[in-house]
């Protein structure tokens, strides 16, 4: 019990190091109130090498797009290497660079295969960004245990190993940027998606703790979380928003250019729509009983009634 006991000098420390924080978050916190309303700087991209995974289709090929014209060298990778050629056909179409490869996110040794050969043949990634996605859009019950299995390894676990290939370049330069693409799924819960808000919070919880370890190690390599509503791709074919108004379904354009954005001004959280700020500030706060009415507006009972999904071939 002794080692419990503080001496004067240190009770007083103490108490004056924790005005100091105190001062120090207050104006720290002020000034981010601020920035967002200030003219943002953007960091030059030209030169940087990207690597997205699901480039094949959706936000991740748009994103390609985007990143391509800003003169990065773009890899583009996807299990559908078919999709994923179309994508890095498109670039050097119209003067940008890229290279396509084949890739099952979940398979660690590939993954891994792939940085190799990529950092032999190309160069060091600085950019990684963690797109590829699947959703099943069942009620727990009707979900097959392989597809719950798939939706967490796709969506969260893939994003260590492409994480332990690309970041240890990051760290021997100071310099890079992860981008976790998540969901507002990682913050606000719907039924008859529970293994992909599952997936998502890991995702965004992975990407939170990353950030806080890289301030010690590489402050220079950033990260950036993005968590959109529903996008207007095939991964989300059927569903439909209970609040098109307050909630519409986003471009994946838009995305993708508040995603380029968000790594130039070296954003490190991004939600889309901005009306779901107000959403994800209240909700640890509000009781379970205000919740349900909020999910009775929204119908989140029924936005994913009739999710189809991506087609076999796309």
């Amino acid at each position: 019990m002794d080692s419990l006991k503080y001496t004067p000098q240190e009770v007083l420390t103490n108490i004056i190091e924790f005005f100091i924080l105190l001062i120090r978050v207050t104006i720290t916190w002020g000034w981010e109130i601020v920035k967002p309303l200030l003219p943002k700087k953007r960091k030059d991209l030209s030169d940087e090498i990207v690597f997205i995974t699901g480039a094949g289709s959706g936000i991740g090929r748009q994103m390609a797009y985007d990143f391509a014209e800003h003169g990065c060298f773009v890899i583009c990778t996807d299990m559908n290497k078919e999709s994923c050629d179309e994508t890095e056909d498109h670039i050097i179409s119209t003067g940008g660079k890229a290279k396509s490869f084949e890739l099952n996110v979940t398979d660690r040794e590939a993954v891994y295969r792939l940085a190799e050969q990529i950092s032999t043949s190309i160069g060091n990634v600085t950019i990684l960004v963690n797109n590829a996605g699947i959703v099943t859009g069942k009620p727990i019950m009707e979900c097959p245990d392989n597809l719950m299995n798939k939706t967490m390894d796709v969506n969260t676990t893939s994003h260590f190993w492409t994480i332990k290939a690309f970041l240890p370049s990051m760290i021997a330069n100071n310099h890079g940027h992860i981008v976790g693409i998540a969901s507002i799924a990682g913050f606000c819960p719907s039924p008859a998606m529970v293994d992909y808000c599952a997936s998502k919070y890991g995702a965004v919880g992975l990407m939170e703790s990353i950030t806080v370890e890289l301030m010690k190690t590489a402050d220079k390599v950033k990260t950036t979380v993005v968590c959109p509503y529903f996008i207007k791709t095939g991964m989300f074919e059927g569903c439909k928003p209970g609040a098109p108004l307050l909630l519409p379904f986003l471009e994946p354009e838009h995305v993708a250019r508040r995603v380029v954005q968000a790594v130039q001004c070296e954003e490190s959280f991004v939600i889309l729509p901005l009306s779901l700020w107000f959403l994800v500030l209240i909700k640890n706060m509000i009781p379970l009983s205000v919740a349900k009415l909020i999910a009775e507006y929204l119908k989140l009972h029924d936005q994913v009634a009739g999710h189809v999904g991506r087609s076999k071939k796309d």
